[in-house]
């Protein structure tokens, strides 16, 4: 289990984009170009949550930001979840997500 100072240092760093996070760039069904970043918020032990996938459009930055969870099949490591995660993958979650 990780210091306290630790997921503080995290949490610091994880608000300018700049830790435990992996970016991937799709297109939607639509033809939209979006970028989905995963991030790690808690941890990566069996009990952790799953990553937050936020998704942005790259075209548009005044489109509302969506937010959705990765599926439990994925890694809680961003990277690997980012390598596990297909295209398709990406579009149903977007499809599925929250606006912000």
């Amino acid at each position: 289990m990780p210091s306290s100072s630790s997921i503080i240092k995290k949490l610091i760093f994880r608000l300018d984009g700049a830790a435990d996070s992996k970016k991937v760039s799709f297109t939607s069904a639509a033809g939209t170009r979006w970028v989905a970043e995963l991030c790690l918020h808690s941890g990566t032990d069996p009990q952790s949550p799953r990553l937050m996938i936020l998704f942005r459009d790259l075209d548009e930055p005044t489109t509302p930001q969506r937010y959705n969870l990765a599926p439990t099949w994925t890694s809680k490591v961003p990277a690997e979840a980012a390598e596990q995660l297909v295209e398709r993958d990406l579009r149903e979650l977007l499809a599925t997500s929250v606006k912000a």
